[in-house]
Parts: structure tokens; sequence; C-alpha cells
């Protein structure tokens, strides 16, 4: 099979150059986070992996948070568990 080449500037392609951002997350600041208590050995896993991802504790918290929703609840309870944040919000 051969390869066909086009001419691209016959085409004419126009490419949007600008970014979507709309995925970006609230910002949230260093005094709007909470303590969490934990026991030693969790903290020095989740520290240890801190270190190894070159990323903060709290983003590996997240993470781990949103895999525990995304893997370890059921459809309904992530059902109930959207319904109760969405009415704390």
């Amino acid at each position: 099979m051969a390869l066909i080449k086009k001419d691209a500037d016959a085409l004419h392609v126009n490419v949007e150059k600008t970014v979507d951002d709309t995925r970006k997350q609230k910002t949230i600041t260093a005094k709007d986070r909470k303590s969490l208590r934990v026991d030693p050995d969790t903290y020095d896993t989740i520290k240890s992996l801190a270190y190894i991802k070159d990323k903060k504790i709290y983003e590996i918290e997240n993470e781990m948070v949103e895999a525990y929703k995304r893997d370890k609840l059921s459809p309904r309870e992530r059902e109930i568990f959207d319904s109760m944040n969405r009415s704390a919000k």
C-alpha cells in the first residue's frame, strides 16, 4: 500500500490555538485544609508515595480518595456519596 502525498496547504485546515482549561479544580488555600489523623505506618506510606511521585501529600490523598470512590463504591453508594457532597456545598 503506497502513501498518498497531499499538499497540506491546499487543505486549508484551521487549528484553534487556545487551551481548554475548564477542568481546573477550584483553588484551595493552606488555611482551608484540615488535619487528618492516621496511624504512623499509614503516614509513612503516604509520605513515601508522595516522595516517589514528587507530589504533595494532600495530592496523593486526593488520588487515593478518587481511586477508592471509583473502584470500591457500588453505583448506589456513589450516588449517595455524590448527593451528600452536593448538599454539603
